[in-house]
């Protein structure tokens, strides 16, 4: 009789488990680099001044010192959703001459152009998780 309850107790608690939802974490990952950042940054700014406005960058190629990188990533777990932003500084010399990537410097945020279209900010929906069975059985015995 003692295996048998030790079996049934197994049993009821795997079936628990099975219900448990984990929580999910925001994942944030590389630089914030907001609009009001990026409209400071002018052309033949040095790259003192440009650290101090955007912070340290990610990347910095230790082959050609004149391309900084800044990549952001926010994977939101509630709502699904993964945003990535990608902005790269180039510099000649000790001076900007280019701002590259998904985010224009002088735009704002509610300003929609091809290129933000075409490369912009990029966010990706996913899927919801589909109902498991416990779930799908619990509604249908107390839902219905």
């Amino acid at each position: 009789m003692r295996p048998f309850s030790v079996v049934i107790a197994l049993a009821a608690a795997l079936a628990v488990s099975a219900c448990i939802r984990t929580y999910k974490l925001d994942i944030q990952q590389g630089n914030v680099v907001t609009q009001e950042q990026l409209d400071q940054i002018t052309p033949g700014m040095t790259k003192r001044e440009v650290r101090y406005v955007l912070g340290t960058p990610l990347i910095v190629d230790p082959f050609r010192d004149d391309r900084w990188d800044y990549y952001y990533s926010l994977k939101a777990g509630p709502a699904r959703q993964v945003n990535h932003r990608r902005v790269i500084i180039v510099f000649d010399g000790d001076t900007l001459v280019n701002i590259q990537g998904d985010v224009v410097p002088g735009q704002s945020d509610t300003e929609s152009t091809e290129d933000d279209k075409a490369g912009g900010t990029k966010v990706t929906e996913r899927q919801p998780d589909e109902r498991g069975f416990f779930r799908r059985s619990w509604d249908k015995i107390f839902k219905d």
